[in-house]
């Protein structure tokens, strides 16, 4: 367990705060807490896992808030009353929530069906402060009596006003403790058939009901009575009901805590951009931010080296140190509670046993404890109960007291911490702890960076650099009188100000190799820049070439077609002796050369990527398909590197070996066949009693139509069943980039059984 002192050093409880906001359940808020703090690796790792699979699921619909229910829980086993209406609410509430998580944990095969029918059930039937809904179909027959005697009852007064208009007071029938009365005249009680309830407070007026009147309100009663005993009936039964589901809802109600767990930390690692930090004995946090300081937090990046165990922080005052401690503790209890951090995925933790803190001034007015001994008294404790997988962060150590004293027992402790715990960071004003850590090859020196012509702290921690107070510069930003400055200052130059010399001398050699680095990067970058554009460029050259060369062959082909019949008329002529043999020598030159042009633009087209080349043995008769344009043709003969091919065209030409390729035995011509749907688009579709591969059919003629149509939305009844059909379509729906949101309809409705789509 985390020490208190810890939990509020480094503000681990406001960031869990943070946390349990996400959490859907009370219960599930309650649980979330320090406790949640573990050192077994396979536990964290175990949580990670899950929280990552939680992160694949947060794309679908949000499961729904769960009510509390530990409270019928309490009541059932104290008394066998039945429970109370809203907490018959609250239990059908949670059904469906817990339904609902099921579907986003994609489980529908854990869902009872009974669970369905209970919760819609309840739902149905009252009203969250636990009265049984009007129009509850056991009531409707019940209230459409009461009304038809209610109205009896209001013709009937009317008509007896009308008929005794010098008996009555006035002209309306009056309304007294739930029974119609007729308002008489004082002098008429005697009137016969009558039955006087009461009079006004002046004696004037007589309330009294006719022997008709009478029995109407009478029936009236018991009709109202009837009512409400069918009420109290329903709610018994669902009493009942949920008192039977009581163990089952205990279990649901572990499982929903361990659900919010899961669920509110993905949340909140989705939100915060943590990531999984890789495991490792040296702690290495790359651009690591603070939870709480949201986007004005500045990235922390420090990396030990391997055998480091103690880091002593120095810098200015107010210049980042103690929130740098508190964030190397805080990242390091959020990573033992579900193993993300807000931080560079190539951060580097540690798993520790113990993580113990003194952050702040623990001074207590009721303990008469100073600054000074309220720090000891709570590092005593740390060495007592420190091991050596233990963090230990101490800030401002030996403070409070006399300086020289407080310098010797910082190293002391600073040397006892180092050899007894796995990492011990403090932070210190004192050069001689600054000069103590760099003799020592198990402690490392760092420092919170300062701008020297600003004046102002970067933020920025530099790793092997012990930093300077500033004191002067801090008191200069806080407007202390400009004649207490200079005369502190004048006072440190008569002294021995050796070390700040060094740290400076330290800090500007580091910047001016910081900023050569940076420019070697720059200039790196370009030249890979110019170098891609280079290729770039040369590969368009390429293409393009390639496309103008095909585009040469392309014409000639279509020359050669186009002159096919004159060619061949010229070759039958030459057959037949028609021509000359000048005329056939100058023919067989044309054609040569026209073969030839094409072989050589083929020759010149890069097909490395199109082509395969084809290194089987090539013989004559075989059938072959020739150059870029594969041209189909036989093999005449075979010389060396030389094929000589007759194509289909009739016309014979020589091609090098590696532009010849064997063809297929066949070659089947694939037709596309386009289709519009002219269906209308329905406000409804029901899909029940269809095999999920119709009913996606079905939904997606139904998209497209909607969309055709310009139908915003529409709903799909797929039913309850085993879920196939549900989880498919909502599946399905979830891929379709037309679709705004999909969700289970009201239980009103159809609940589980049916979904709205809107589209955009």
């Amino acid at each position: 367990m985390i020490a208190e002192r810890t939990v509020k050093d480094t503000e681990l409880d406001k960031v869990l705060e943070i946390i349990r906001k996400n959490a859907l359940s009370p219960e599930g808020k309650a649980r979330i807490t320090s406790d949640l703090v573990i050192f077994e690796e396979s536990v964290i790792e175990k949580r990670s896992r899950k929280i990552e699979e939680y992160l694949n699921l947060l794309s679908g619909v949000a499961p729904d808030p769960f009510p509390s229910i530990s409270d019928i829980f309490t009541y059932v086993e104290s008394t066998h009353a039945d429970i109370h209406g809203e907490d018959i609410y609250k239990a059908g509430e949670f059904l469906h929530s817990y339904i609902s998580m099921l579907v986003f944990l994609e489980k529908e095969d854990e869902i009872h069906e009974e669970d369905k029918e209970l919760s819609s059930e309840i739902l149905s039937s009252i009203d969250n402060e636990g009265n049984v809904y009007e129009d509850h179909p056991r009531l409707l027959p019940l209230i459409r009596k009461r009304d038809e005697i209610r109205s009896e009852r209001v013709r009937y007064s009317s008509r007896f006003i009308s008929e005794h208009r010098t008996l009555v007071q006035q002209s309306e029938a009056m309304f007294r403790n739930e029974r119609v009365v007729i308002p008489i005249r004082s002098d008429q009680k005697r009137i016969p058939g009558c039955y006087i309830s009461g009079a006004s407070s002046s004696g004037n007026t007589l309330f009294a009901e006719p022997a008709e009147l009478l029995a109407l309100n009478n029936d009236a009663v018991i009709a109202e009575e009837r009512i409400r005993a069918e009420k109290m009936k329903i709610l018994h039964e669902l009493s009942d009901k949920v008192r039977n589901l009581v163990p089952v809802l205990k279990d649901m109600l572990e499982r929903v805590i361990e659900f919010d767990f899961y669920y509110s930390f993905a949340l909140w690692v989705k939100r915060s951009k943590a990531v999984q930090p890789r495991r490792g004995k040296t702690l290495s946090l790359i651009a690591a931010r603070h939870p709480l300081l949201g986007e004005k937090a500045v990235p922390i990046t420090i990396t030990l080296p391997d055998g480091v165990t103690a880091l002593v922080l120095s810098g200015a005052n107010a210049g980042g140190k103690t929130v740098t401690m508190k964030t190397i503790a805080l990242l390091a209890l959020l990573n033992q509670i579900g193993g993300y951090i807000p931080a560079d995925a190539h951060s580097v933790l540690p798993l520790y046993s113990s993580v113990f803190t003194d952050i702040g001034d623990g001074q207590s007015i009721l303990d008469a404890a100073s600054t000074f001994s309220s720090h000891m008294k709570n590092i005593a404790e740390i060495c007592n109960k420190a091991d050596g997988n233990s963090l230990v962060i101490l800030d401002e150590l030996g403070s409070g007291t006399d300086p020289e004293e407080g310098a010797a027992l910082s190293r002391s402790m600073l040397s006892y911490f180092s050899k007894h715990t796995a990492l011990t960071c403090i932070t210190s004003h004192y050069s001689q702890v600054k000069s103590f850590a760099y003799s020592e090859k198990a402690m490392m020196n760092a420092s919170m960076e300062f701008d020297e012509r600003s004046g102002l702290p970067t933020y920025r921690v530099l790793e092997g650099i012990p930093g300077d107070s500033h004191a002067l510069e801090t008191a200069k930003r806080m407007r202390i009188p400009k004649e207490i400055i200079e005369a502190a200052a004048e006072e440190l130059r008569g002294g021995d100000a050796t070390t700040g010399r060094i740290i400076k001398a330290l800090i500007s050699k580091e910047r001016t190799l910081d900023r050569k680095i940076t420019e070697i990067s720059i200039l790196k970058k370009k030249e890979e820049k110019s170098r891609e554009e280079f290729e770039k460029k040369e590969k368009k050259k390429k293409k393009k070439e390639n496309e103008l060369r095909k585009e040469g062959v392309k014409e000639i082909n279509d020359y050669l077609r186009s002159t096919r019949k004159e060619l061949e008329r010229l070759v039958m002529d030459v057959r037949t002796g028609n021509l000359t043999q000048e005329k056939t020598r100058k023919v067989k030159s044309y054609i040569k050369s026209v073969e030839e042009v094409k072989a050589r633009e083929e020759s010149l087209i890069d097909d490395t990527e199109e082509i395969v080349e084809d290194t089987s043995p090539i013989n004559p008769g075989d059938l072959v398909l020739c150059g870029s344009s594969r041209a189909l043709g036989h093999v005449v003969a075979v010389k060396g590197n030389n094929v000589t091919v007759s194509l289909e065209n009739g016309l014979r030409m020589d091609i090098k070996r590696n532009m010849v390729h064997h063809a297929p035995k066949s070659e089947k011509k694939t037709s596309v066949e386009y289709g519009v749907s002219t269906r209308k688009a329905d406000y409804t579709i029901d899909v029940r009693g269809l095999t999920l591969e119709e009913a996606l059919r079905r939904v997606e003629d139904q998209i497209e139509a909607a969309i055709l149509s310009s139908l915003p939305s529409f709903s799909i009844i797929h039913g309850y069943g085993d879920g196939i059909l549900s989880r498919g379509i909502h599946e399905y729906l979830k891929k379709r980039k037309e679709i705004k949101d999909y969700r289970f309809a009201r239980p009103e409705d159809g609940g589980m059984g049916k979904t709205y789509v809107e589209l955009f």
